[in-house]
């Protein structure tokens, strides 16, 4: 059985994303104290991007689905932000995620100048990667951790999509449900 031109691709892209996910991971520990110049939420690859003046720091997310839900491209400026914030979501107000695991906004809300959107933890870690929320900006709790003290209120949030190849977004979907499962079985990457 030969190795096609098609399995070398998905074979060299995993190599790739794995060598990124490793520099993010190394990256971490050196950008404490680092403050983020810009975030960038790019939904056709469901990532964000801190760009600090030491690097740029890259973490998976998952953005809203089409219609009313869809993640709004545009450019809006950090608003606000709570550690261990409380959602208040159909008429219901859950507890902070430490005590109410139901609570859709984990464990950090970063609220952006789109009332009502931000970026956020989750309850559902296996949705990283996908287009599943209501509009906000999902990300594993321990990633939004380790990005909210580096970001600012007033640091600029880009919202962008770029046009991907069919074939490339199968190959991004299958490396971030592989890093989700990692982020849960390891705690945190």
């Amino acid at each position: 059985m030969g190795v096609t031109m098609k399995d070398y691709r998905r074979l060299r892209f995993f190599c790739i994303a794995a060598l990124a996910v490793a520099l993010v991971v190394v990256a971490i520990p050196s950008a404490r104290g680092a403050t983020a110049i810009e975030v960038l939420v790019d939904k056709s690859f469901h990532i964000t991007v801190l760009r600090t003046a030491s690097g740029t720091l890259v973490f998976p997310d998952a953005t809203g689905t089409t219609g009313d839900s869809a993640t709004p491209v545009g450019t809006y400026k950090v608003t606000e932000k709570q550690a261990n914030p409380s959602w208040h979501w159909e008429g219901k107000v859950y507890a902070p995620y430490l005590q109410d695991k139901a609570n859709g906004l984990g464990v950090r809300w970063i609220g952006i100048s789109l009332p009502s959107y931000g970026l956020h933890g989750t309850d559902e870690p296996f949705s990283i990667g996908k287009d599943v929320s209501h509009g906000c900006v999902r990300h594993q709790n321990a990633d939004v951790t380790k990005a909210f003290p580096m970001i600012p209120t007033g640091t600029p949030v880009s919202i962008i999509e770029t046009p991907v190849p069919q074939q490339t977004e199968g190959m991004v979907t299958d490396f971030l449900e592989l890093y989700d499962l990692l982020a849960v079985m390891g705690g945190s990457h």
